[in-house]
């Protein structure tokens, strides 16, 4: 037979056992009451000992007894005064005959408060949103392609070329021939005549010494002729440019960005009714 140390035992383990303590004595009886009462409960997340306002998560597709499924629905006070006493209206409601219980679906819950680095969070506040759209000062620095299409030739100008041009010309001079009517050389100079060799052989005619027979000599003349060449200069001014438009390359879809964690979904439920919490 079991000694009564081994019943204790067993009982302490399982609060929740029952046993048959009539063949035990009455000092075994008073110690299992001891024990019993000095055993800790301690509170379920979402069984018949859970404190009232704790939030579990529950894998089912129903909220256990005594809790409420987290949608965001509106409640009364009158049935639920411990709960209101705990959350007020945090998450809604109009304090007087109704309270609204927190919102779960789609979010996920954090810490209130600020941490190291964050941002401020208060308590019972909605925040985030599930993508986002950048904004011109969000972008990283980037260049699009552009192009410029011309659509006229401008309004035109005057090109100034200034400097010194010098080119090799070459050219006939025409000079004076007598006026004599005769088809033939006259003998007889007439003004502006040119000198040439004589009609008649016999004749002596008295030029400077070395003299040639065939020498011309007539009077000055204009010189008339085309110049060819190459002329290099420097020139300003000028006509202005056409206008134009510049397109520049559009890219990138519009498409909001999705800031959304790799998640499950589940049901969050709030204990109701049970053990109300205790401060430390």
């Amino acid at each position: 037979m079991p000694s009564v140390n081994s019943l204790i035992r067993r009982y302490a383990m399982s609060r929740r056992a029952l046993f048959t303590l009539s063949s035990l004595s009455s000092l075994a009886a008073v110690t299992l009451a001891v024990t019993f009462a000095a055993t800790p409960r301690q509170a379920a997340a979402c069984g018949d000992d859970a404190y009232i306002g704790q939030v579990c998560i529950v894998a089912g597709n129903y909220c256990p007894r005594n809790t409420a499924e987290l949608m965001g629905q509106i409640i009364a006070i009158n049935d639920n005064p411990a709960l209101f006493s705990l959350i007020g209206c945090t998450y809604g409601g109009d304090c007087r005959t109704t309270m609204q219980l927190p919102d779960f679906r789609g979010r996920a819950p954090t810490g209130y408060g600020t941490g190291p680095g964050l941002t401020s969070r208060s308590w019972g506040a909605m925040y985030g949103q599930e993508d986002i759209y950048q904004s011109i000062a969000q972008m990283p620095q980037h260049n699009h392609q552009a192009v410029f299409t011309p659509t006229g030739g401008g309004s035109g100008g005057t090109a100034t070329a200034s400097g010194t041009v010098t080119l090799d010309v070459t050219g006939s001079v025409k000079i004076g021939t007598s006026t004599n009517t005769l088809t033939t050389r006259s003998n007889t100079p007439v003004n502006n005549s040119v000198l040439g060799p004589a009609q008649l052989t016999t004749a002596n005619v008295y030029a400077p010494a070395g003299t040639s027979a065939d020498l011309v000599i007539g009077p000055d003349n204009a010189v008339t002729g085309t110049a060819t060449g190459d002329v290099s200069l420097d020139v300003t001014g000028g006509g202005s440019s056409g206008g134009g438009t510049v397109e520049v390359g559009y890219t990138g879809g519009s498409q909001a960005i999705p800031t959304i964690p790799p998640s499950i979904a589940m049901r969050y439920c709030i204990v109701t009714t049970g053990i109300y919490p205790p401060r430390s």
